[in-house]
């Protein structure tokens, strides 16, 4: 049979500080506190009274706790054990009495835990007689019994320091009213969101709220993370961040995310799942590409790279004389330029010759005076200048007014330079001596350079800064164009390139073989001297770059020309045997055409069409009428 017992039961926890009973009758000789912290946690002993320690209890009379011992230790007494007072005896029992770490509760989460319960029981054990158990006389054991005419508790709502009062809920359960942030029956725990450090019990020096997690504006949602805590003093840990971001405080953006400039939304990163390296993105939402992937998803080839797959893109096979070095992105047909042909842009199209890295166009039109598109280059002839550098004189430069009239020009000795000086604001040009005329046809496609300078910076452009003329015909150009800088009172260079392309601007534009026409007789070049009233133009090493039959650096823009019947020589200069000029006057432009002499002769002066002697009878022409001969 089980003994008797009291017990009280609130349903909530407590800390209790004394329990006090008080007895109607003799207090037992032997009784037990008992506690637990929960409804339907164990009873665990909380004090032992007992006039007979050892024997009743195994616990060692008026034992007490070291510093460092268990203070959760329930100890023994016989305090409270004797028969007398035969009624209205009191025992007292404080919990904490006796307990090292009392005076530091605080910070004892051992003693908290002691003091907390929600039902306190006490269990009678064994009477106090006056020995009348040993004549074990029924009827008067029977008047013996227990009665505890007073049960009381001290205590307070276990609220951890976070509460003041308790208060009943709305099912009349009796629960804290929490304060700094927290919540639960005993304000054992942060509020949602209230996660930025680990819930702590108040204490009279520091209310150790709940502080709310930090996530920026993009969550209501955090938890605890311990190791975060240890890592930065914060352990708010945010969930379901929102608008793609992540992080302990929806600070990054998701993986394969970025942050837009403004600071704002994260936005996909969009990589070419085939062209990039990897799904994520850098912080401007570029993409790390494969080998010669380019675009900031990696969605396209680089310039010089076609054929997008898992590898990349293969670059392209390109001939860095005859392309861009670009090529289509899905094919890699190369991008030739303008004369050039081919899948890799290697060969010179019809009617060009001389593939030439430094060439815009790539190739150079056939000139073969316009008999053959057929060319190749000639060998045997090196690169050569002609120039002009005033170290012993003006070298028969003159000058020139637009209305052809002569003008003085001084040659400095010291300087090395010949210099026009205007009154006006009239144009005046320096013209190029003899060896810079006539035949020219092997500088189409070269150089004409200069160092020029300005007495001051009033400078009038006009668009016949720079003129050629040549063949009955007429070219210029602004002396700013094909790249040149404005002229000012220092030297600089100008080049121009003697070729006829949209670039070059050449005005009027007259067609690759009129300009081969022009250089083949030119006749005068003439540079403007002057830009402003009373000012002067100097000009200095000038250069016309040629070629020459000879050793040297290779001149590969000479052609070789195959020419078609009736033409021979290296352009097709020449009418071949049996073939005279259609029009003698074009000399070596006219065409060719086959003599007709009436079976009088094989053969007819290529230029004039006679055919010689014949006996004594000379044949004119086409020997269509006979002359005596003369002796």
């Amino acid at each position: 049979m089980d003994p008797p017992s009291c017990r009280t039961n609130s349903c909530k926890t407590f800390d209790i500080t004394y329990v006090r009973l008080k007895f109607h009758t003799s207090r037992p000789e032997s009784f037990v506190i008992y506690k637990r912290s929960s409804e339907d946690g164990p009873w665990v002993p909380y004090q032992y009274y007992s006039g007979s320690c050892e024997k009743t209890y195994r616990k060692p009379n008026r034992g007490f706790i070291r510093t460092g011992g268990d203070e959760q230790e329930a100890l023994c007494t016989d305090d409270f054990s004797d028969i007398s007072p035969l009624t209205g005896g009191n025992v007292a029992f404080s919990t904490l009495e006796g307990r090292p770490s009392a005076y530091n509760f605080d910070n004892s989460p051992v003693l908290q835990d002691w003091v907390t319960a929600t039902d306190i029981r006490v269990t009678l054990n064994r009477l106090n007689t006056f020995g009348d158990e040993v004549f074990n006389d029924p009827k008067v054991l029977k008047s013996y019994y227990y009665a505890i005419s007073d049960f009381a508790v001290g205590g307070r709502c276990k609220c951890n320091g976070h509460a003041s009062e308790c208060v009943k809920n709305s099912r009349g359960r009796l629960v804290c009213d929490c304060k700094h942030n927290t919540e639960g029956f005993d304000c054992n725990v942060c509020k949602p969101f209230y996660n930025d450090r680990p819930w702590r019990r108040a204490t009279a020096d520091n209310a150790n709220e709940c502080l709310p997690c930090n996530c920026n504006g993009k969550s209501s949602e955090c938890y605890f993370d311990a190791e975060l805590y240890r890592a930065t003093g914060h352990g708010g840990y945010c969930r379901n961040c929102a608008d793609n971001t992540d992080g302990p405080n929806c600070e990054r953006c998701l993986d394969y995310y970025y942050r837009e400039q403004s600071g704002g939304r994260c936005l996909p990163c969009s990589c070419n799942s085939i062209g990039s390296e990897s799904p994520q993105c850098n912080n401007r939402g570029v993409c790390a590409c494969k080998p010669g992937v380019t675009g900031e998803k990696c969605d396209r080839c680089q310039p010089g790279f076609h054929s997008l797959t898992e590898a990349g893109c293969r670059p392209c096979t390109c001939s860095p004389s005859g392309s861009t070095q670009e090529c289509d992105v899905n094919t890699g047909q190369c991008r030739c330029k303008d004369n050039v042909e081919g899948f890799s842009c290697d060969r010179c199209k019809p009617g060009y010759f001389n593939l030439d890295p430094n060439n815009p166009q790539g190739c150079t039109a056939c000139f073969c005076f316009q008999h053959s598109s057929v060319c190749d280059s000639a060998e045997g002839y090196s690169v050569h200048t002609i120039s002009s550098t005033f170290e012993r004189g003006d070298e028969e430069w003159s000058g020139q007014q637009q209305d052809g009239s002569t003008v003085s020009v001084q040659w400095s000795p010291s300087r090395q330079e010949v210099s026009l000086m205007s009154e006006n604001y009239q144009r005046l040009y320096l013209v190029a001596p003899e060896k810079f005329l006539g035949n020219q046809i092997l500088s189409y496609g070269q150089n004409l350079s200069m160092d020029f300078r300005v007495e001051r910076r009033d400078t009038r452009l006009s668009t016949e800064d720079l003129i050629l003329e040549g063949a009955n015909m007429r070219v210029a150009v602004p002396l700013i164009a094909q790249g040149n800088a404005y002229p000012n009172e220092n030297m600089q260079t100008y080049v121009f390139r003697l070729q006829e392309q949209p670039g070059y601007s050449w005005r009027p534009f007259i067609g690759d073989s009129d300009f081969q026409k022009l250089l083949h007789n030119l006749t005068a070049i003439k540079i403007r001297g002057t830009y402003s009233e009373r000012s002067a133009g100097y000009l200095d090493n000038v250069s016309l770059v040629t070629a020459r039959r000879g050793p040297g650096v290779p001149a590969r823009w000479v052609e070789q020309c195959t020419c078609p019947p009736g033409y021979q020589g290296q352009h097709c200069e020449q009418c071949t045997l049996g073939y005279r000029r259609a029009q003698p006057e074009l000399g070596p432009f006219s065409s060719c055409e086959i003599c007709n002499c009436h079976r009088h002769s094989d053969a007819c002066h290529p230029d004039t069409g006679n055919t010689g002697i014949t006996g004594f009878i000379d044949c004119s022409d086409s020997c269509s009428y006979c002359v005596l001969k003369q002796f």
